[in-house]
């Protein structure tokens, strides 16, 4: 980069805002971490996958006398994960290194794609790194999820497509390997699409013909590939769980909203993403046509495409709009070798994220860390204590999150709440189930359930969940349910 009288500036900004937010990221761990499991149901969901398959199950059946499966997660993630417990064991310390290694990926991709861009190599390191200073990364902190890995290797992806050797053989074998990342993407999450639809779309516009078309031809023999083996080692069961859940209860009404919920997700809930999506909006106008057609600009219309679209889906959380921070990152970084204004622009962004980083710290403004405070997430200890009171031995286990299952020493009975609920809205059997065994108050202890809840099954007579049990005790904000007798 050329020597500019506004370059100190941007350094600067980009430095005070990565410390800050490894500071900040810094003191949540600590805080959280001694003694404790992930603090999410969905984190919970992709340690019982693991689980099942570390035990040799890959995706549990929707309904069987073991419980209730069916979910809408893709097997790498949690196949990785059961492969790391197979060899080491506690589910909570591999799912921890994962994900962490998933976001040094994720980072790593992101610094080499802007590398690719003419980025000087430390300043693209430290903007990427900038992810670990976003309220996303913090929220997610202490939670499992895909979409580090999945993000990160669809970042490689595009790194090995763009940055081909200049030997044809070379060229090809590294154009081969950016196929294989982008499916093994995919089979992450599904809404990876965006990365490989932007090398495709930019082949076509630059009319590479033969590219595109072996390219196509490439993603889906091995999509169909990995659909076969996944379909093979689950017995069929990965397409049946997929499919039962696939819409999660979604609605056009509900869906009509995705805009709004986008935009709510970027300017109140996530801010620090909202700025780096704005970032790269500026750049991506101030390049204008000439650029929109790389894959870079491409892919950054993709991945804003997508992630409003996952948003009219019910059940979506801060977690799908991680690809569109580290796209949007990657291309306002971009801005470091561009006009003045530019350069400026983006040192009053990471300005503004410092800031934001800053008033984190003041009472009465929220922060992931205040939210986890108020959120009393009990430790190990305080589960065991919990289970082991009103747990009878060998007795069933039904919680909200089956982390506190697997803390106990128990399967998991519930899988996914969220795709339960669905089931039973929609009269789906393993819902008829469930409610025929609240009924018949088969299950010794619950957890996580509200005392008030009403189920309404399609066609069904409604239950209420007080008429058969009563709360008895609380883990940390979770109530703790037994089924009533005569006398209470």
């Amino acid at each position: 980069m050329q020597p500019h009288s506004d370059t100190p500036a941007l350094r600067i900004a980009i430095v005070l805002t990565l410390v800050l937010g490894i500071a900040a990221a810094g003191q949540l761990a600590i805080e959280y971490w001694p003694g404790r499991t992930f603090d999410s149901a969905t984190s919970g969901v992709w340690m019982t996958l693991a689980i099942d398959y570390a035990d040799g199950l890959l995706y549990r059946p929707i309904l069987s006398e073991a419980g209730y499966g069916g979910t809408r997660y893709m097997p790498l993630f949690f196949m990785i994960h059961g492969v790391l417990i197979r060899l080491f064991g506690d589910p909570t310390l591999t799912g921890l290194v994962l994900m962490q290694a998933s976001v040094v990926l994720m980072i790593a991709g992101m610094a080499r794609l802007m590398a690719l861009h003419a980025v000087p190599p430390v300043l693209s390191w430290a903007i990427a790194g900038i992810t670990l200073a976003t309220s996303l990364y913090q929220q997610y902190l202490t939670s499992l999820n895909c979409d580090y890995l999945a993000a990160g290797l669809s970042l490689w992806g595009l790194v090995f497509y763009l940055d081909s050797p200049e030997s044809p053989r070379r060229s090809a074998l590294a154009r081969g390997f950016a196929v294989l990342l982008f499916v093994l993407a995919f089979y992450t999450k599904f809404s990876t699409v965006y990365a490989p639809a932007a090398v495709f779309l930019w082949l076509v516009f630059t009319r590479q013909w033969r590219a595109a078309a072996g390219f196509g031809a490439a993603s889906l023999v091995l999509l169909a590939a990995f659909a076969a083996l996944f379909l093979y080692l689950s017995d069929g069961r990965m397409l049946q769980s997929l499919a039962a859940t696939a819409t999660g209860g979604t609605d056009l009404a509900f869906a009509a909203g995705m805009v709004r919920r986008f935009a709510m997700e970027l300017a109140v809930y996530n801010p620090a993403v909202g700025i780096c999506f704005l970032l790269a909006l500026a750049k991506w106008l101030a390049d204008g046509p000439a650029q929109w057609r790389s894959p870079l600009h491409l892919a950054f219309v993709m991945v804003t495409l997508v992630t409003i679209v996952t948003f009219s889906s019910r059940g979506i959380a801060g977690n799908h709009a991680i690809p569109l921070a580290a796209i949007s990152l990657v291309l306002a970084g971009t801005a470091v070798t561009g006009s003045r204004i530019e350069r400026r622009g983006l040192a009053g962004g990471f300005a503004l994220l410092s800031l934001i980083l800053v008033a984190c710290w003041v009472p009465g403004v929220p922060s992931p860390l205040k939210t986890i405070r108020a959120e009393a997430v009990p430790t190990v200890a305080e589960i065991k204590a919990k289970t082991d009171r009103w747990l009878p031995e060998n007795g069933r286990l039904a919680s909200e999150n089956p982390s506190f299952a697997i803390v106990a020493g128990v399967r998991p009975f519930v899988l996914d709440n969220f795709s339960l609920a669905s089931f039973i809205r929609s009269g789906h059997p393993a819902g008829t189930d469930f409610l025929t065994r609240i009924r018949a108050r088969e299950f010794d202890v619950l957890i996580g359930f509200d005392p008030d809840t009403r189920w309404t099954p399609q066609g069904g007579a409604p239950v209420v969940l007080s008429d058969h049990y009563v709360a008895v005790d609380a883990l940390g904000r979770r109530t703790i349910l037994t089924p009533r007798t005569n006398g209470r």
